[in-house]
């Protein structure tokens, strides 16, 4: 079995966007229904005195958000025994669902018996 992993790093993304969950929770679901991926659980949890994790468990492995509101960053990690195009849908529509922010880094990667490799 494959495992196609996508993670990314956006910049410059609005801190209020960033520390709201109403927010994260619908970049979450837009990146679930853009893989598109069949949700079995989804959780978002608040930190104090700031930032945000918001984790979708999909039966094809995970998509998850983490945010820096202090920084203005957001962290994409998703996973997907699907297919990498699947993924790539993922992050961009994580990247349409920002209000503010730029794609600053994204690395790929291909997961086999064999080890990972860039695709």
């Amino acid at each position: 079995m494959r495992l196609y992993v996508a993670l990314a790093l956006f910049e410059g993304c609005p801190p209020g966007f960033l520390n709201s969950p109403a927010a994260l929770r619908a970049v979450l679901e837009a990146a679930v229904a853009a893989g598109p991926f069949t949700l079995l659980e989804m959780v978002v949890v608040p930190f104090s005195p700031q930032g945000i994790t918001a984790c979708a468990v999909v039966g094809e492995s995970h998509v998850a958000l983490h945010s820096w509101p202090e920084s203005g960053r957001l962290f994409v990690d998703i996973a997907s025994c699907s297919t990498l195009e699947s993924v790539r849908r993922a992050v961009a529509a994580v990247s349409n669902a920002l209000p503010e922010g730029r794609l600053a880094t994204l690395d790929e990667r291909i997961v086999d018996p064999a080890g990972a490799q860039a695709p």
